[in-house]
């Protein structure tokens, strides 16, 4: 049997965490099981032992109580498994980052340049496993609300903090990074434009927006003899919750009253289904029109941020069998 492990930070057990959904979406696709904390359990492993670097790794190892013993312990626990592949990342020189680390308060002693030089050495075997490299049919790609979106069987290709003025700037089918989809593409951006930009505009033009999504998205079933769906922006998130600094644009959590973003939700749902010609999918409507604070306890990622818990995405059936629909 294969495990997803994590040998620098435990991987949340929360079902509403956002790093908890995206190492979900590995474990569907990988058909294995999860190692929450890195025990010593990983020993039996038979298989492949990936290692999950996290939803919001950005290739630097943030070890908010220092290179400790729990660190060093678990790093030779994994690195003495056979079979090692990373996730999503060339495998990082955990070696050469933590050498830096040498000589700190909060530096375990068993840290030496030695034993990094060969841990660096013993990484620099590992091989990695990017969700392009999936033999999967289908693709979403989108912002990292894909996650939520996303469909058991696709590939989900997330470029976070991605636009969808970016991303038709950049041009969709440039995107895909090397994938080549045969069944169909679910396309998800449009929640960032709605949240910062789209209201920093006078005249803002939506529907020539759309119309442009909506004809690149043609362009790539042209391309590719496939079908291509849209997806709906999320909800207007509740104002009150609290939203970390990386969700920020020019220090503020939004652009716009509520009812502003709404209205921009409403007419960007409106102009997608109109140009896709129906080929949408859609959370509950519900979502859009109940009080703002029960959707955002109810339906959003546990503590802060705007994405949708895991337990109600998509390929949870927006929460069905929870909800005993």
């Amino acid at each position: 049997m294969n495990v997803i492990t994590n040998p620098i930070s435990n991987i949340p057990v929360n079902p509403k965490s956002h790093t908890h959904g995206w190492t979900q979406v590995w474990q569907d696709q990988l058909d294995t099981y999860i190692n929450h904390k890195c025990t010593p359990k990983i020993l039996n492993c038979d298989g492949i032992v990936y290692i999950d670097h996290g939803a919001n790794f950005g290739g630097t190892l943030n070890l908010f109580g220092g290179a400790t013993k729990e660190v060093y312990d678990r790093i030779n626990l994994v690195t003495s498994c056979d079979n090692i592949v990373s996730l999503d990342w060339d495998m990082p020189d955990y070696g050469d980052m933590l050498k830096k680390r040498i000589g700190a308060k909060t530096t375990y002693e068993g840290i030496t340049e030695e034993w990094c030089d060969a841990l660096s050495k013993r990484l620099s075997t590992v091989t990695s496993l990017k969700q392009q490299d999936l033999d999967l049919p289908s693709v979403t790609l989108g912002d990292s609300h894909t996650i939520a979106f996303s469909s058991k069987g696709h590939r989900v290709l997330r470029n976070d903090g991605k636009t969808l003025f970016g991303a038709l700037k950049s041009g969709l089918k440039n995107m895909l990074r090397g994938s080549t989809p045969t069944e169909e593409i679910t396309l998800c951006f449009g929640s960032i434009d709605i949240r910062h930009h789209i209201l920093r505009h006078e005249n803002f033009d939506l529907n020539a927006l759309i119309r442009d999504y909506t004809d690149q998205g043609s362009e790539l079933e042209d391309l590719y003899g496939i079908s291509c769906q849209y997806t709906f922006p999320v909800p207007v998130e509740f104002e009150e919750r609290r939203i970390p600094k990386s969700g920020f644009f020019k220090g503020t959590p939004f652009c716009g009253s509520w009812r502003e973003r709404y209205d921009v939700t409403e007419r960007f749902k409106d102009l997608l289904d109109r140009y896709s010609k129906g080929r949408v999918i859609a959370p509950p409507e519900e979502w859009y029109t109940m009080d703002p604070e029960k959707y955002a306890k109810t339906f959003m990622e546990h503590g802060s941020s705007f994405h949708i818990a895991p337990p109600f995405y998509r390929r949870n059936e927006w929460g069905g069998t929870i909800l005993g629909a």
